[in-house]
This record gives structure tokens, sequence and C-alpha cells, in this order.
């Protein structure tokens, strides 16, 4: 059975067109790309199949709480990287108006 496990922006950089660590905020595609990967039923259920040996609500929720936390981490390190381009951008924003 093939996996489909979540996949870290970070290393592998050549899966998108742009620096996830140095987001151009007056590119409209790259002010619209999602901080936080979505966390589907769909991909949950794959992960459960792919990662626990025993399924029970204990197991799935420990798989469950580390797919958040991994997103949650992932979020917040593409956002501290981002933050001086979000404040100049933000400032410059609110500048123009």
């Amino acid at each position: 059975m093939w996996c489909i496990l979540h996949i870290s922006r970070k290393p592998y950089p050549f899966l998108t067109m742009f620096d996830w660590y140095n987001i151009d905020l007056t590119s409209a595609f790259e002010r619209d790309q999602c901080l936080i990967d979505p966390l589907t039923f769909e991909i949950l259920l794959i992960e459960i199949g792919c990662n626990l040996s025993e399924i029970n609500a204990e197991t799935v929720t420990a798989q469950f709480e580390e797919d958040l936390r991994s997103r949650v981490d992932e979020a917040r390190s593409i956002f501290k990287s981002n933050l001086e381009n979000i404040v100049r951008y933000a400032q410059e924003q609110r500048n123009d108006d």
C-alpha cells in the first residue's frame, strides 16, 4: 500500500515556485497561499492507515495531535520567517490608504 504522508514545505522547495521563507507579499499568488496546511479527514485516515499498527481511540487521537502539531509548528516557522515582510507590507498598505 502506498501512503501519502504530510510533507513539510521546508525540505522540498522544488515543490513550489516561491520561497516559503521569504514570501513576496506584492504577489497576489503568494499572498493567497495558506499559512497552515489543511488536515482533512481523508489525510487523517490515510496517515492512520500508514502510521498506526494498532487502531483505537488513543492511537488515533495521538496521530491527530501529531498531525495538528506538525502543521502548527510549520506555520509558526513560516510566519516567523516572514514577519518582517508582513509588517513592512501591512505598513505600506496603511500608508497607501
